[in-house]
């Protein structure tokens, strides 16, 4: 039983590494296309931070990153949605998650991992996506 204490919280701090975008795993470099908001253009209050793209040893697309809710109240079940394009500009796939925690308070930010797992999506033909923020 002591075994799974031990294990647990390694599994949990290296989920909690890899969410956080702190590693960094890199096969193949897509192109990225984030639409910038400014907080007076943005009406929910949400601003994404930062955002980085890696393939997995398992073949699945990830794009991680961090949010910020700039609003004066919590933003509660944070959904992150993003739209992958090929290098004709034509939609390929779209995915979303949800930030976590999903509830974001004023002024606090929040990770997030978006996973691409679709098998009819080759992640060769993925050049560019688009990342939009929305809550409740």
């Amino acid at each position: 039983m002591r075994i799974y204490y031990l294990i647990f919280p390694i599994i949990i701090i290296s989920l909690t590494i890899v969410s956080l975008g702190l590693i960094n795993i890199t096969y193949g470099q897509v192109n990225t296309n984030l639409t910038e908001q400014s907080i007076e253009n943005n009406p929910n209050g949400l601003q994404i931070l930062s955002h980085n793209s890696f393939t997995d040893s398992i073949g699945y697309f990830h794009v991680v990153g961090e949010i910020k809710n700039n609003s004066p109240s919590t933003a509660t079940f944070v959904k992150i949605v993003g739209t992958f394009y090929d290098v004709n500009n034509q939609v390929v796939a779209t995915d979303f998650t949800y930030a976590n925690p999903n509830d974001i308070g004023s002024g606090d930010k929040a990770p997030f991992d978006l996973s691409l797992m679709s098998a009819s999506v080759p992640i060769s033909q993925i050049d560019h996506y688009n990342l939009q923020a929305s809550y409740g």
